[in-house]
């Protein structure tokens, strides 16, 4: 527990300022550690934990290579007149190469083609996201996290207390039904709190009524990402993704459940604005 304490408040203070800080001039604090964390979740995801017979080939470390550079594309992209189209290009690039791979390395079989293709696109989406809704303001961005953490922390605690129906018990036995509908109902309430006090939606089109349910969706899809990441884990029978953050796990066990529900704010901010 202590070492849990330790890792979280230097966690809160670094990511924190950086979150705080990383605006105008100082921007590329903010997208540099984005970038950081979308290689390292990746290198977390392929070469870590799904490698094929746990022999790691080059073509993984391609991968982590190439799932940074496409979340730094994205991230000094976003102004650009044609970022939907020179996005698409590239995913189409990204998909070619390793359907050439696929052809020319006997090693890399059907499951280790889509392995490839999932790290990309499971590690760089999420974080992509958070760089976009950082650069429309930091009470946008806190909108989120409030959600997430707060769903996370009274799923687990009242679902401790108070849970007695499991929830799926074959990908993540602890959790419980009481816990996801109290994860809901504060994390979801917390939201909708901020959301009103601090006029986050202030030039969206986005009435009180869709702020609540945005909120509420927000929380269901950040525990189904907890849920995605647990499965993934059982599937290949370790507990945390990796030891980067003492007591707390890997990258990716710190922002499964942001990185999903960051994607669906992102496209509703698209939507709406």
């Amino acid at each position: 527990m202590k070492k849990r304490i330790i890792t979280a408040t230097i966690l809160i203070i670094l990511f924190g300022g950086i979150l705080i800080f990383g605006d105008g001039n100082l921007e590329f604090l903010f997208s540099a550690g984005v970038v950081l964390l979308a290689t390292l979740g990746s290198y977390e995801f392929v070469v870590r934990c799904h490698r094929h017979k746990k022999q790691v080939l080059w073509y993984h470390f391609l991968t982590v290579a190439l799932t940074g550079g496409f979340v730094l594309l994205n991230i000094l992209l976003f102004d650009h007149s044609n970022y939907e189209k020179i996005i698409l290009l590239s995913l189409f690039g990204l998909f070619f190469i390793y359907f050439i791979l696929y052809l020319t390395d006997s090693r890399m079989h059907r499951g280790e083609l889509g392995v490839s293709l999932l790290t990309i696109i499971y590690t760089s989406l999420g974080f992509i996201a958070l760089a976009f809704l950082r650069r429309i303001s930091l009470e946008m961005i806190l909108y989120l996290l409030i959600i997430t953490i707060m769903t996370d922390t009274f799923a687990y605690f009242l679902g401790i207390r108070f849970g007695k129906h499991k929830l799926i018990p074959k990908v993540s036995p602890k959790k419980s039904i009481e816990g996801a509908i109290s994860g809901l109902v504060f994390g979801g309430g917390f939201g909708i709190a901020y959301a009103l006090v601090f006029d986050v939606f202030a030039n969206f089109d986005l009435n009180i009524f869709w702020i609540v349910i945005l909120s509420l969706a927000l929380s269901i899809v950040s525990q189904s990402g907890d849920l995605i990441a647990s499965k993934f884990k059982r599937e290949v029978g370790i507990k945390d993704y990796s030891n980067i953050f003492p007591g707390h796990g890997g990258i990716l066990d710190r922002f499964d459940s942001t990185m999903f529900a960051a994607i669906l704010l992102m496209l509703v901010v698209q939507v709406i604005g």
